[in-house]
């Protein structure tokens, strides 16, 4: 059995969208499963910074899907901003917008953005018995803008949508029912677990250091509890930190499994 991890975290460093805790996440994710998970630092690739442009990221989590087989254990982590950009042909998403996460090269060209579509279109190509984590400690709707408060700095993982999207997200606005508040996060599967950091009208912060989200899953993550165990005890210390502006969320069919085992 292999064990595979691509861990991805950006900070937009000298951008006006800089975040402080991207890299930190990253690599302390990358501590966790060496350290307490048997996972071999060989077998993890870190794209950091300016490295984790659009092709890169792309190409490492294709080759992450690809080299994954039957019985094996995969994580794919993001951490970074995400953003919301217009859906294009075919039309599949009621709100007529996309989910996006931003590579470090999208900042200045919006065209590299990758949508929650191609992130699909990769995981459908998992073969049946992989076991693999998603995990995004960012954004996925929603505007976002760094802000700061009285007591500490949080800075909102999301890059703010062109006013096009905005536009769009308006007049969908009208058409929209209650129910869509409920509907599933768009890069859930069956043969896979994803941790994802908020609601989908809210946001996930970064403290400077870390990640909220991280910062929760790293202290709890034990051998032995189930993700659904996990889930709990992160949304609990994540939904207190951000005085009840962040409740992560976890999807997929095998949340009673065993953490990676």
């Amino acid at each position: 059995m292999k064990k595979l991890a691509f861990l991805v975290g950006i900070n937009y460093t000298g951008t006006a969208n800089e975040l402080h805790g991207c890299l930190n996440d990253a690599t302390k994710i990358c501590e966790k499963l060496v350290q307490e998970f048997d996972f071999q630092s060989r077998d993890i690739q870190l794209l950091l910074e300016e490295v984790a442009t659009r092709k890169n990221i792309i190409d490492g989590l294709d080759r992450l899907v690809n080299d994954l087989e039957p019985g094996d254990l995969g994580v794919f982590s993001y951490s970074g901003h995400g953003t919301l950009t217009a859906d294009l042909p075919p039309i599949e998403e009621e709100d007529m917008l996309d989910e996006a996460i931003v590579p470090v090269d999208a900042v200045k060209d919006r065209s590299l953005l990758i949508r929650d579509d191609e992130i699909n279109q990769i995981l459908s190509r998992l073969k049946e018995g992989v076991h693999l984590f998603l995990i995004f400690d960012s954004c996925h709707s929603g505007t976002m803008y760094r802000v700061s408060d009285e007591d500490e700095k949080m800075f909102k993982k999301m890059i703010p949508p062109s006013d096009s999207v905005l536009k769009i997200q308006s007049v969908a606005n009208e058409f929209r029912k209650e129910t869509l508040l409920s509907k599933s996060h768009p890069l859930a599967g069956s043969n896979y677990i994803l941790l994802a950091g908020c609601k989908d009208d809210q946001f996930s912060y970064d403290d400077g250091q870390n990640g909220y989200l991280t910062k929760a899953l790293v202290e709890h993550m034990k051998k032995g509890i189930t993700y659904q165990e996990l889930y709990e005890k992160v949304k609990v210390d994540v939904y207190k930190r951000s005085r009840k502006n962040q409740e992560p969320q976890i999807f997929g069919e095998l949340i009673s499994k065993k953490v990676l085992e």
